[in-house]
């Protein structure tokens, strides 16, 4: 008789709890397979750190792989194409077949537009893309695309790393931050000012070009780089498989984080989508639902009652602004200064070092 199998697929942040605890599973019982496109995890809040130089790229990588094999559990490097729920098959793009007696999903997520012609914030691995793209010498501007978080923080430190450069952002809506508190979106378009970042709202892109971004309205933006940050959506594989999905094509998961579809599956992060919605994209969310994931796959397999996830109405999130300062912002608080950037380097640093095994 076999044991039950447990198969993670994805070692994105909401996974890496459980991989953590990958011997605890071994030792109760059940087979653990991770199956991941790369053996490593880039750490998104130490992302922007890594295009600023203030971390090395591998100050911000997990070793997921080490993590899952050193517990007594099984590697496969690969990616998910298909889902079978009927038959509880995980189907790869190289045609191979993992099956699973419980499954939980932590793949990640795709920026919604830029395409070959530019560099995308996600995966998060990119930024330093970006940084050796400035590195290189030839490049006299820089433009972002998409005004949220993730596009603000490369504004700014892009535009520190080259001075004597042209940085541009460019946003669809009316201010950017959009998610963010008023005092938040004042101090964060002061800083870019002071930077002499050029901020465009209200022009929202159509297409990205080589060398260029072309508008709604048919006027082009030239720059040596382009960044998308344009909003990211969740892998296709669950659209792909008919599997119940919200708006944005995040498998449509309950108070459980427990697929609608199939009882056996669960998902965390950017891959789902919260009784039918997304929540805001931030690592908090992923990273809380952690130690819910790891109890509930336990619990599914023995019968026992599950955990409800209950997402935060407030939490804190610091941007680093590449000047040695940080914008920390919870509720409708905001501050800036190196206290803040002092704050996000020990909760991102701590909680690598806690996860590296």
């Amino acid at each position: 008789m076999t044991n039950p199998r447990i198969v993670f697929a994805g070692g994105g942040h909401a996974h890496v709890y459980s991989l953590r605890r990958t011997a605890e599973f071994v030792s109760a019982g059940y087979d653990v397979t991770l199956v991941s496109d790369s053996p490593y995890l880039y750490y998104s809040g130490m992302a922007t750190g890594v295009l600023s130089g203030r971390y090395s790229p591998e100050e911000h990588r997990l070793d997921v792989r080490r993590l899952v094999e050193s517990g007594g559990g099984r590697f496969v490097e690969g990616r998910v194409e298909h889902v079978l729920p009927k038959e509880r098959v995980l189907l790869l793009e190289n045609g191979s077949a993992v099956p699973y007696d419980a499954a939980s999903f932590c793949l990640g997520s795709e920026t919604k537009l830029g395409g070959e012609n530019s560099i995308p914030v996600k995966p998060v691995a990119n930024l330093m893309r970006i940084r050796e793209a400035i590195s290189d010498g030839g490049a006299s501007s820089l433009l972002v695309v998409g005004g949220g978080a993730a596009g603000c923080e490369v504004a700014a430190n892009a535009a520190s790393l080259m001075p004597h450069g042209n940085t541009t952002l460019i946003e669809a809506e009316p201010d950017i931050l959009p998610l963010a508190p008023k005092k938040a979106r004042r101090i964060m378009r002061e800083h870019l000012r002071n930077l002499g970042v050029d901020v465009m709202l209200g022009a929202k892109a159509a297409s990205f070009e080589s060398g260029s971004v072309v508008l709604e309205d048919g006027r082009k933006v030239l720059a040596d780089i382009l960044v998308a940050a344009t909003g990211i959506a969740p892998s296709g594989v669950f659209a792909r498989s008919n599997l119940a999905t919200g708006d944005d094509g995040g498998m449509w998961v309950n108070h459980y984080l427990q697929s609608v579809t199939d009882e056996r599956m669960f998902g965390g992060g950017d891959s789902v989508a919260f009784r039918g919605g997304a929540l805001p994209r931030f690592g908090v969310y992923a990273i809380r639902q952690g130690p819910i994931l790891f109890r509930n796959i336990r619990a599914i397999l023995e019968g026992k009652p599950l955990e409800e996830f209950r997402p935060q109405k407030h939490f804190l999130y610091i941007l680093n602004l590449g000047d040695g300062t940080g914008l920390g912002a919870y509720g409708a608080f905001a501050w800036r200064g190196r206290s803040a950037l002092a704050l996000k380097s020990f909760i991102d640093e701590r909680f690598v070092d806690e996860h590296r095994g």
